[in-house]
């Protein structure tokens, strides 16, 4: 096993590099992230760390790697822009590492490793963790996952069983390895519990984690490929199987960091700085403002450096411009000067500023061509 560190405020990269490194020591192959323009989802963005962005090349990789291996892969979700800013934990673009082994689903392996790694790598206390697993009347109980986590000393009170709606995982279309049928299985969530006074929570009125609170913090999942489901939902056991497990890097950033939500951990500490110089008249809002800003610039800059299109109508274009347009129009409503802010803040990203500066000049042309309008109704 690697060295412990001691429970700092480890980064992002400095989170992944550790997660790596302890799985490249027991046998796993470390490999590249993919670009978040690729070819499986050709009108949006890679959206997971899951296959989908090695299914195309998995068995020349699987005989590269004897089907173990691990990366970090950038990830990005246009349905979770409604959720920034006012969901603590939620991204737009944010980042995954990722284990796999493919031909093996032993939570033997995969669970210990997983826990080594948050409490005594990240040193997070194991009283603030909490721990889901699949116990639903259709698919049955995942007892494997149920007894591992038990023998590894996770108290009775923390393993909390739920539904097939919160950890069972089906595949949406067909890939390589699912050629029979949709792959599936069941999963299992690792939560943080943070010192977030929420009733909701306290009574435990919803099942864990769904609160927006940010008391609950899901920070690792590892799925369990086992079956393909037919259109009856007839379970078929697959003929390959495999076991994931994944990271969300932001979140352990931000409780490794001791911040209140993702918004405020280091990878945007430098814009955060400039973007304040800025901000004439602070109120209630203005953090959460401040931090759509921040997500939608960072994510309209990282894709913008993949190869994603100027901000246009359909598609990737579409998003590039929703990207652009929202944080444009929660700079106005600040009363920044947009021009000055993305002067200042993309200063070493010339091709992004010139995306945005172009998609600012339409939006004032909008509107000053309605302004134009109601008055001339005006008149008549």
């Amino acid at each position: 096993m690697i060295p412990t560190p001691q429970y700092t405020g480890m980064d992002c990269h400095a989170i992944s590099e550790a997660f790596l490194a302890l799985h490249e020591q027991d046998g796993f192959a470390r490999l590249p992230p993919s670009s978040l323009l690729h070819d499986s989802v050709p009108m949006s963005f890679v959206m997971s760390a899951g296959l989908i962005q090695v299914e195309n090349d998995l068995d020349k990789i699987v005989a590269e790697t004897g089907g173990k291996f691990a990366f970090t892969q950038p990830c990005f979700r246009h349905f979770d822009m409604k959720q920034v800013g006012s969901d603590p934990t939620r991204l737009s673009l944010f980042h995954m590492s990722a284990a796999f082994h493919i031909g093996s689903t032993e939570r033997e392996t995969v669970l210990p490793r997983l826990w080594y790694f948050l409490t005594q790598t990240l040193g997070l206390d194991k009283d603030r963790l909490w721990v889901t697993y699949l116990d639903d009347a259709e698919f049955g109980c995942d007892e494997a996952s149920y007894q591992c986590w038990n023998a590894l000393g996770v108290a009775e009170e923390r393993l909390v069983g739920l539904g097939q709606e919160h950890c069972f995982w089906r595949q949406r279309s067909t890939g390589q390895i699912a050629s029979d049928g949709k792959k599936c299985g069941p999963h299992t969530e690792v939560f943080y519990e943070r010192d977030v006074a929420c009733p909701a929570c306290e009574n435990r009125e919803q099942p864990i984690g769904n609160c927006r609170c940010g008391r609950f913090v899901e920070i690792s999942n590892s799925l369990f490929i086992e079956n393909y489901i037919d259109d009856d939902r007839k379970l078929i056991p697959a003929g390959t199987v495999f076991a994931e497990c994944v990271l969300g890097l932001e979140r352990l950033a931000m409780i490794l960091q001791n911040v209140s939500c993702v918004y405020h951990t280091r990878r945007f500490e430098q814009w955060r700085k400039k973007l304040a110089k800025y901000v004439v008249a602070p109120s209630c809002s203005t953090d959460t403002a401040v931090s759509i800003i921040l997500d939608h610039l960072s994510a309209f800059v990282a894709l913008t450096a993949n190869g994603a299109p100027a901000p246009g109508q359909g598609g990737r274009k579409y998003l590039m411009r929703k990207l652009a347009r929202e944080s444009m129009k929660h700079m106005e409503a600040l009363k920044m000067d947009v021009h000055q802010v993305l002067q200042d803040i993309l200063v070493d990203a010339p091709i992004p500023l010139c995306y945005l500066s172009e998609e600012y000049s339409k939006i004032n042309k909008k509107v000053s061509c309605k302004e134009t309008k109601k008055r001339k109704t005006g008149h008549t």
